[in-house]
């Protein structure tokens, strides 16, 4: 009966697929071809979202607002908003460690992401904001720890229990970044602004590099949601063997 229920689990999961095939190719932890085959097969069934198994849409990624405070002398605040990032389905698996005595996970995946939405630059100290259009293009290396456990549902299948994660985020170069005229203008024209051009240039890189990786970090939030959402539907032995 539990082989049964597992059997149809699967099934019932493989229907809402358009071409019929499956989330996931069960890897050995160690085998490192086998989990990027199957990280890339997982991204390329569910990027579009499956409602009825609470799996969001990662591409392209809504996000309706994010704020980045900079630390800067001006009090810089950047209001992010209608933020739609495209490319997370073609993450490329980079890294993955298990430890089955602390039942944890560390899973790296290397993505070029293009960013696009709206900004409001605040400057606190001098009452100032300017807005406009804006674009981000970089690549990153996203990493997800996260706790698991084991839990058997009212059928007697086991399943992964995934824990809360921790988001971290390395911009490999430093990111593309895109604004509006009007705005590009607006900055160039303050008086205010010109004592700051020359300090912000000095830390441009860094910056630019901490604004992309804040950003990536939220989108990535939504990603481990996904692998939550299927560890719920799925059994054990879909995603890994000998564990």
């Amino acid at each position: 009966m539990v082989c049964y229920s597992a059997f149809l689990v699967i099934l019932f999961f493989r229907s809402v697929l358009s071409d019929g095939g499956s989330l996931l190719i069960a890897c050995e932890v160690d085998d490192t071809e086998c989990l990027s085959k199957t990280t890339q097969q997982f991204l390329e069934k569910t990027c579009k979202g499956i409602p009825e198994y609470d799996i969001k849409p990662i591409d392209p990624l809504f996000v309706p607002s994010i704020d980045i405070v900079l630390g800067d002398e001006a009090e810089t605040v950047l209001h992010y908003k209608n933020v739609t990032i495209t490319g997370l389905k073609n993450q490329q698996f980079s890294d993955f460690k298990m430890d089955t005595k602390e039942k944890s996970v560390v899973l790296q995946t290397r993505v070029d992401l293009t960013m696009v939405g709206d900004v409001t630059i605040e400057l606190s100290k001098i009452s100032k904001s300017f807005n406009g259009a804006y674009t981000i293009k970089g690549t990153a290396l996203g990493t997800a720890k996260y706790s698991y456990d084991f839990k058997v549902d009212d059928k007697g299948v086991e399943h992964y229990e995934v824990g809360p994660e921790t988001l971290s985020c390395q911009a490999v170069n430093e990111p593309e970044v895109t604004i509006s005229s009007e705005l590009r203008q607006a900055l160039q024209d303050d008086k205010d602004l010109k004592d700051k051009k020359q300090k912000y240039s000095s830390k441009r890189k860094e910056i630019q590099q901490n604004v992309f990786c804040k950003i990536v970090e939220k989108a990535y939030v939504t990603v481990v949601h996904n692998i939550r959402a299927a560890a719920k539907i799925l059994p054990k032995s879909a995603f890994l063997k000998g564990v």
